[in-house]
């Protein structure tokens, strides 16, 4: 655009980059369609062929949904209860009971987040459950580790097979590994 207005002479303006701002909307929608992603899933039950279904056809992780859209909804006013009363402890002259209020919040929140443990609980009990031999679960699991590629998604693997190691004492070691490679990990 520079070159053609120095030959013809006009006066052209600078553009003014566009400012993106994320509203809370867009973060609910991203949630939303992330759970989405993560545990709806089609089955299709009898023969299929490339002509046409002949057995039924079912969307699979409803009931799942529900629970983590819920958690989420509520991890999200959780957050801004918590916001509104560390605003509280300048107008008030109460602290001790505003933090037991946000002391109380605070653990809500810790029993949400294990209920996001919930899925990753689900992988490490099926693989568990198919693999009886060690080596194979062992290979398995590391097999898994290698495709996981977020440090997030390693911490909560980890800390779900730990939370396991009562039932399948192999978890231990597997847990280690989850967290050796979420250490490898940068975000």
């Amino acid at each position: 655009m520079k070159k053609f207005s120095n030959i013809t002479g006009e006066k052209v303006s600078e553009q003014t980059p566009v400012e993106i701002k994320v509203t809370e909307s867009d973060l609910i929608k991203a949630g939303i369609m992330k759970l989405m992603d993560n545990f709806l899933n089609v089955q299709f039950y009898g023969p299929v062929t490339r002509y046409r279904v002949a057995g039924t056809a079912k969307v699979v992780g409803k009931e799942m949904f529900m629970e983590a859209l819920l958690d989420m909804l509520e991890e999200f006013s959780t957050k801004d209860k918590v916001k509104l009363l560390e605003g509280m402890k300048n107008e008030s002259n109460d602290w001790e009971l505003l933090d037991n209020k946000i002391s109380e919040l605070k653990l809500n929140l810790e029993s949400i987040k294990d209920s996001k443990l919930v899925p990753h609980k689900e992988k490490i009990k099926s693989l568990c459950n198919r693999y009886k031999n060690k080596e194979e679960l062992l290979e398995q699991f590391d097999k898994s580790i290698s495709k996981i590629k977020t440090k997030k998604t390693l911490e909560l693997r980890g800390t779900a097979a730990q939370m396991l190691s009562n039932e399948y004492p192999v978890l231990v070691e597997v847990a280690k590994k989850y967290f050796k490679k979420a250490n490898t990990i940068s975000e």
